[in-house]
Order: structure tokens, then sequence, then C-alpha cells
């Protein structure tokens, strides 16, 4: 994965309980790879919702965007946009691998690398803007008869994004992907005994 991730390994910690079985299962050369894909699925599912519901892992709220702000005292109402849900690029740049032992769930961030990692961990440093043209249709929330282009020198700018992590592994998902272990090792072992 090019972008970044969160990584659930076999050997990782939290999900004590499971793991052990799992150890074990694999030490009697059980094959656990249908864990680790239960695990995806529980993984995508809370990220996909995270975009959705405007939460990062624990459930604590994204910071608004300035468009947001801005529109919730003008005359429009308050923006009901949802947050990082503009293009829908960055949520479609979410993926998954499974290994024989690990679930890696990221950003494979192929279209906005930046993008992706600026959001998820906050942005605050100087950027520099290059020269540009700039078409305005509106001035002071009324639109102009005639657009207007115009161009922008370069200059540097500070970026000061706040952080909205959108990967990431809460307590919910650790409980989910152990309730998914445990069925799948109920339903193992209930197998191995209808067939034996």
């Amino acid at each position: 994965m090019a972008g970044f991730a969160t990584r659930i390994d076999f050997e990782g910690s939290g999900l004590s309980r499971p793991l052990a079985a799992l150890r074990n299962m694999r030490a009697l050369g059980g094959n656990i790879r249908p864990f680790m894909e239960d695990a995806k699925k529980v993984l995508l599912d809370s990220t996909v919702e995270r975009f959705r519901t405007g939460r990062g892992p624990d459930g604590i709220p994204w910071a608004q965007t300035k468009r947001q702000v801005r529109q919730a005292v003008g005359p429009a109402g308050p923006n009901k946009a949802r947050i990082l849900y503009d293009t829908g690029d960055l949520l479609a740049s979410i993926r998954a691998d499974t290994g024989p032992d690990y679930v890696e769930v990221g950003s494979d961030g192929l279209k906005n690398p930046v993008k992706a990692l600026a959001n998820q961990f906050g942005s605050h440093r100087q950027t520099v803007v290059v020269r540009h043209e700039r078409t305005v249709t509106r001035a002071f929330g009324a639109p102009l008869r005639r657009p207007v282009t115009y161009t922008v020198r370069g200059h540097g700018r500070i970026t000061n994004l706040p952080a909205r992590p959108f990967i990431g592994i809460d307590k919910a998902d650790e409980a989910n992907i152990e309730s998914a272990w445990e069925r799948r090792l109920i339903a193992t072992f209930a197998e191995d005994r209808s067939n034996g």
C-alpha cells in the first residue's frame, strides 16, 4: 500500500482472548486467513462509517471545515455536505489487505497522498502557492454580471488543517473483531465435530 495504513498483526496487542485461540489454532496447523478476512471486513466497515458520520476512531467528531462554519452563519443556513466527502476521492482511496497473519487497512493515496496524510494527521506547515489564474464569479455574497479573471502571484502560505483521522482501530472495532473471530472459532470447531 503506497499511502499509509493501520495494521493488526497476528501477534498484535488487544484482542487477547481470540488472538490466543488463533495462536493455538495455528500451532495445530489450522488456516487463520479467514479470521484475517473477518477483521478486514470489520475495519473497512468502520472506516466507511467514519466518513458517513464525520467521526474518527473512538467517536471523536471531526472539526468543521471553514466553508461549513461560514455557511452555518450565512443566509443559506448550515452546510449539509459531509466533511472529507466533497469529491469522494479520499473514501475511494481506502484499501485493505490481508495475509496469513495480518490485516492492513489504509489509504492508497494514489490520487492525492498529501491530502490523505494531511487529513489523517493534520497539517501545520509552510506551503508554496505557485503563480496561477483565478476566476471570480461572486463578490460580497452577490453574483457578478461577468466573471473576472486575474493572476495570483506566487506566495507562501501557512496551512492549518486540523487532524480528521479516518483510519484507526477503536474499542468498538476490537469488540466487533473479537465477536467475529469467536463466531468463526465456534463454527470451525462445530464443523470439525460433524465431520469427525
